[in-house]
């Protein structure tokens, strides 16, 4: 009998499982048939829908075909991360005088803040048109409307925004409704309008005429006086055209009164307002010519109107009476010359409000003049402005009034007041006598202003400071308003409230006159810093309840 040796034996144990492991694989590959497999490549802007996932492929079951996955189209940054890139961007747009910058600050990958570097545009536009960066800001999206009366405005900064958008990785497709300027309306002529001079009398007969042109929203009324023969004044009383396109052509207003002629040249970028304006104020003059004869000119237009100015309507002494009255920004001053009972002239002495929207009202003057009365509408688009200059001629002539029933005029001076120092040091008569509870000291109270209904402005915290003495309110100051998205603009507000109007006293005096936070009316205006100024004193004399000055 014969042994394996040990040795070998050791040796073939490294190899028996090797063959074992073929020999079963043998077994059970018998009888196979490769299958021959086919890679397809799909372009890669096939739709997703088209591609087959391996999922499929073992719903599909019998199917030898196995399709890639076609590679991802390259997505706008802000769109992969539904964001933008943090970080601060510039961005410039082109408003109605030249380029408007502005500073994105992206949070988060979303717009948190939009302020304006630089801009040539006037500041009523401007600050008209910067409304709609809040709704930027509220949908995330520069697909906003532009703002009435500040159309070149809102597209400059509509612009900006979405040129520092793209920077921060945003994404033209998501901003194709950007406003646009076109060079006119659908239903305008494609031919700019030209206008050619006309032969004109040496003179024109005394009056006041209405007259109306074409222009490019619609039709322009203008109002033309003429005093000694010769074109004296003349104002817009309504139009349909943007601001800064009849802004600019209004221009040639002033030089049709210096050279007493409607032959002038149109204005450069305000063509249509240019004819407009020229057509309007030749249709007022057409039945006012004076020819050698002393004849009317013989070029009739049934669009002119003469109107003789009504005498006599204000049976008060002859001279000079001043009044003011509130208008947007601050008083109106105006002086009114009567003469024989009639307003002979206004002057305006003074007035706190933007030029732009107090140049739209001032033709008002001219309409008093014309009419003797100051019963009239206000100017659109300048309704504050006009109600300083209705007021205040009012007021004029209600000093008049005073000076014809023999009772001597006096003007009452209130305690000036301020944001800075709103105080009074003594209190001859109050209607509540507050409880000897308060302990005399400096007390600052707190409240928040909320927007109105219009949500002009973001909520912001307001403080100011009230000093107790002898159980007495005797100071109101240092009125204040601050917040991360606190806006400056509304330190204007926080004054009015203070401060008040001619018509309305401030909340600070009439707390300091009534002794008491009851019944204290809002200053108009400046109604939700009022409320807040109300709550912040109420505030104030709770802590002087209890001592925690």
């Amino acid at each position: 009998m014969r042994f394996w040796n040990s040795t070998k034996w050791t040796q073939l144990c490294y190899f028996l499982p090797a063959g074992v492991l073929a020999g079963l694989t043998a077994v059970s590959l018998h009888g196979y048939t490769e299958p021959v497999f086919t890679v397809e490549q799909i372009d890669t802007d096939v739709a997703s829908a088209a591609q087959t996932t391996e999922a499929d492929a073992e719903k599909v079951g019998k199917s030898t075909a196995v399709t890639t996955k076609a590679a991802p189209s390259v997505k706008p940054l802000s769109e992969i991360s539904d964001g933008y890139r943090d970080g601060t961007y510039t961005g410039t747009g082109t408003g109605f005088s030249g380029p408007i910058t502005v500073q994105v600050v992206i949070e988060g990958g979303k717009i948190k803040d939009i302020t304006i570097l630089s801009t040539t545009d006037d500041s009523p536009y401007i600050e008209n048109a910067s409304a709609l960066l809040k709704t930027i800001l509220a949908t995330q999206s520069t697909n906003v409307d532009t703002i009435s009366g500040a159309t070149y405005s809102s597209v400059g900064l509509t612009s900006a925004v979405r040129d520092a958008l793209q920077k921060a990785g945003g994404s033209s497709d998501s901003d194709t409704a950007l406003p646009t300027l076109s060079a006119q309306s659908s239903s305008a002529s494609s031919e700019v309008p030209s206008i050619s001079a006309v032969s004109e009398p040496s003179a024109y007969r005394d009056g006041v005429y209405t007259g109306t042109g074409s222009g490019f929203a619609g039709a322009i009324t203008v109002q033309v006086t003429v005093s000694g023969g010769q074109i004296a004044d003349i104002v817009v009383l309504n139009t349909s055209d943007d601001s800064p396109y009849i802004d600019n052509a209004m221009t040639l207003l002033h030089i049709m009164i210096a050279n007493n002629s409607t032959n002038v040249d149109t204005v450069s970028g305000a063509t249509f307002s240019s004819v407009g304006l020229i057509e309007a104020v030749r249709n007022a003059l057409a039945n006012a010519g004076i020819t050698d004869g002393n004849s009317s000119n013989s070029t009739p237009a049934s669009s002119a109107v003469a109107s003789e100015i009504p005498k006599g309507r204000f049976p008060y002494p002859d001279g000079v009476y001043y009044g003011s009255a509130e208008g947007y920004r601050g008083e109106t001053t105006v002086a009114v010359s009567l003469k024989d009972a009639t307003i002979d002239n206004i002057m305006v002495l003074e007035t706190e409000d933007d030029m732009a929207f107090f140049k739209k009202a001032e033709g008002l003057l001219q309409t008093i003049l014309q009419q003797q009365t100051t019963e009239i509408d206000t100017v659109s688009g300048a309704t504050y402005s006009s109600e300083g200059i209705l007021g205040a001629v009012e007021d004029a002539l209600e000093q008049a009034k005073q000076a014809a029933s023999g009772v001597e005029t006096t003007t009452t001076v209130v305690t000036t007041l301020s944001t800075t120092t709103t105080e009074t040091k003594t209190v001859t008569e109050t209607t509540e006598q507050l409880p000897s509870i308060y302990i005399a000291g400096e007390y600052i109270g707190t409240a928040i202003c909320y927007p109105d209904a219009y949500e002009d402005f973001y909520p912001y915290t307001l403080t100011v400071t009230v000093c107790i003495e002898n159980d007495q309110i005797v100071s109101i100051t240092d009125a204040e308003g601050f917040g991360s998205d606190y806006d400056t603009l509304n330190d204007m507000y926080i004054q009015r409230a203070m401060d008040g109007t001619k018509k309305f006293p401030g909340i600070a005096v009439q707390i300091l006159t009534e002794q008491t936070t009851e019944g204290i009316d809002a200053v108009s205006g400046a109604t939700c810093s009022s409320d807040a100024l109300l709550t912040a004193v109420q505030d104030a004399l709770q802590q002087a309840l209890r001592g925690e000055g």
